[in-house]
């Protein structure tokens, strides 16, 4: 049993239904449900009953829970306690982030942080998923935040926020809604450079529909979302983009937003960091700011 797991178990409590939780944990509802399954295993007893309107404690679960709460609670202070017996120095984060969401989102998140822990610096170091992959297992960051989830033994993962690929257009395009793939395969494109996460993810949706990147018609390729975005913006092509990079152009109409028809391209943000880094106090606060599914500070 470990602190992720009665975070799990906390959030299925409050929120009374595992697909719930698993929205605000930004997992998917098998893995809340083993987790779960697990420690009732683990303690031989029912910890949670299920009704047609959702699941509520046991007896068991609610003295489970009462205890839950205090060790999360003490685990905290403890930390905290810590920091102040061994005098870090340091309150340095340096913190590894893919371009779309180091670009959009962490500029904010971290802003906030600041507001709450004046006394933590937070440097932010923006690459492609590759480059920042390879800062961290470099130990050149302390912490990273890019799309996908790399599934490597040596590292730890933790969700943040769940996006999807669209494609954007100019403003003037006569595209609307969603388009046939047939029709996509024929745009010009402009693309994100080897190694982006977002072109990783465009490829593999390609694939299971019996294409790849060579059977689209690229123009040119871009390494920033602002480059692509106001290259659409100007009429020189399109592009494929996080949704969550486009929130301001969508709202203000300079750029469509469309989807393809029959191409779904999820998305997920993770926080990683090598499964035997020993994080800061500042590090692990940072992580709890952008991943805790009641106080989520990502903007």
């Amino acid at each position: 049993m470990d602190n992720y797991q009665l975070k799990i178990f906390c959030t299925v409590t409050r929120s009374q239904s595992f697909s719930k939780a698993a929205k605000l944990l930004h997992m998917s509802q098998p893995a809340v449900s083993t987790q779960i399954k697990n420690l009732e295993e683990y303690y031989e007893g029912q910890l949670f009953e299920r009704t047609p309107h959702g699941v509520i404690l046991t007896k068991a679960g609610e003295v489970f829970y009462s205890y839950a709460e205090r060790i999360l609670d003490l685990y905290d202070e403890m930390e905290q306690q810590l920091e102040g017996v061994l005098q870090r120095k340091s309150h340095q984060i340096i913190v590894g982030a893919s371009t779309t969401i180091g670009n959009v989102s962490l500029p904010c998140s971290i802003y906030l942080f600041k507001e709450e822990y004046p006394e933590v610096s937070i440097r932010l170091e923006i690459a492609n998923s590759d480059e920042v992959l390879r800062k961290v297992m470099a130990n050149e960051v302390d912490i990273a935040v890019i799309e996908g989830y790399h599934e490597s033994p040596e590292l730890n993962a933790i969700p943040v926020t769940s996006d999807e690929l669209v494609l954007i257009v100019p403003q003037h395009s006569q595209d609307e809604g969603s388009i046939p793939l047939e029709k996509f395969l024929k745009k010009p494109l402009i693309l994100r450079e080897d190694g982006s996460g977002t072109r990783k993810i465009l490829a593999a949706a390609l694939t299971q529909r019996g294409h790849s990147i060579n059977d689209l018609n690229v123009i040119t390729e871009m390494t920033t979302i602002d480059a692509i975005k106001s290259a659409v913006e100007a009429g020189l092509g399109e592009a494929i983009v996080p949704r969550l990079a486009v929130r301001k152009e969508a709202y203000l109409g300079s750029l469509k937003v469309l989807t393809i028809q029959g191409m779904d391209m999820p998305l997920d943000f993770n926080i990683i960091y090598p499964v035997h880094k020993s994080l800061s106090t500042a590090a692990k606060r940072f992580i709890r700011f952008l991943s805790d599914p009641e106080e989520r500070y990502l903007c």
